[in-house]
């Protein structure tokens, strides 16, 4: 398990093996499929490469930090079955071409991995 983090080198979220999980690692917040990143939606939201997490327009929005252990989250089955559970929800698979840009956004990385009509409510 590898550590994401923020800006600031905090640790907002972990890697396993292609499933993005909250701090606690009980719940998936999100996948990676092939190098697009997928939160709450059914379409890509965004890009992972270079170990670089990155919106559509390019800014960075978290990178990977130093692995951990333990390697395993402590109820792999239920994340496994989560993880598997929302790719099966999955409608969009073609991925948006995205710039490489060195600046940060401001936004959070969960609240980039929520879905963005909830988001829209909410303001």
């Amino acid at each position: 398990m590898t550590t994401i983090v923020n800006d600031k080198g905090e640790t907002v979220a972990y890697l396993y093996l292609t499933i993005i999980l909250d701090v606690s690692q009980s719940k998936v917040l999100g996948l990676i499929l092939g190098n697009c990143v997928f939160g709450q939606h059914t379409a890509p939201i965004g890009k992972f490469f270079k170990d670089t997490f990155r919106k559509q327009n390019g800014k960075i929005v978290a990178k990977l930090g130093k692995e951990v252990f333990p390697k395993k989250p402590a109820d792999e089955k239920k994340v496994l079955t989560d993880a598997w559970s929302m790719l099966s929800n999955v409608r969009e698979h073609v991925c948006m071409w995205v710039e490489e840009n060195e600046k940060w956004t401001q936004e959070s990385f969960a609240s980039f991995l929520e879905v963005q009509e909830v988001r829209a409510l909410a303001v």
